[in-house]
């Protein structure tokens, strides 16, 4: 997740703290920011995030005035944003997925819960393609799979439907497609087709996802 930068906003220094230390642990990297204008600064930097968790009530400038200003920005018209506060009324969180927001987490929140959703909602930089071909990557990405990870990965590369990749292996397609989902978190994949390109360039994309 060492690509995976998150703008936390917040006038509460301690859940400032909080949300930091909790969000590193998890391997994220953190910006911190006590105000709308010091979020709006910090993205007028061109500081890549990949989400931006905002408190709603702040002073000066509250958390739906900055939501509006963070989209007015060229850096920030595609980020997810994350209301994150304590105002836990069904009017305000209505109000929030009116503005657009990706999700809206209520103070106090479950760590595990939390996490889960940040996972969700987070946009990972997409690989280039020198990074899709580039033999050392290539190399690291099979060291991180296990041998039936990578037999998985090879036979989704040939072409093969999960369910004809449980017939050749001998497993039910239920726990094949459980390794598929393994293969592409370890790999920060979205799609099976990504592992066709990235083990064989080359290939035609059909644009399917195979998962019959």
């Amino acid at each position: 997740m060492d690509n995976n930068r998150i703008l936390c906003v917040d006038d509460d220094i301690g859940m400032l703290n909080t949300i930091e230390d909790i969000l590193i642990s998890a391997g994220y990297s953190v910006s911190l920011a006590k105000s709308g204008r010091q979020a709006l600064e910090l993205l007028k930097k061109g500081i890549s995030y990949q989400l931006v968790l905002l408190d709603v009530d702040m002073p000066e400038m509250d958390g739906y005035e900055t939501f509006k200003a963070i989209r007015e920005l060229d850096p920030g018209k595609e980020i997810p944003i994350i209301f994150l506060t304590g105002m836990d009324g069904s009017e305000f969180e209505i109000k929030g997925w009116e503005y657009g927001a990706a999700d809206y987490i209520t103070k106090p929140f479950i760590k595990s819960v939390f996490l889960a959703r940040i996972k969700n909602r987070i946009t990972v930089p997409a690989k280039s393609s020198a990074d899709m071909y580039d033999p050392a990557a290539l190399a690291d990405f099979e060291n991180q799979l296990t041998e039936l990870e990578l037999t998985v990965a090879k036979f989704i590369a040939d072409g093969l439907s999960n369910q004809e990749i449980a017939d050749r292996t001998s497993y039910s397609y239920g726990y094949i497609k459980r390794v598929v989902s393994t293969i592409l978190e370890k790999a920060d994949m979205k799609k099976r087709s990504d592992i066709r390109k990235y083990l064989k360039e080359g290939i035609t994309d059909d644009g399917g996802e195979e998962d019959e």
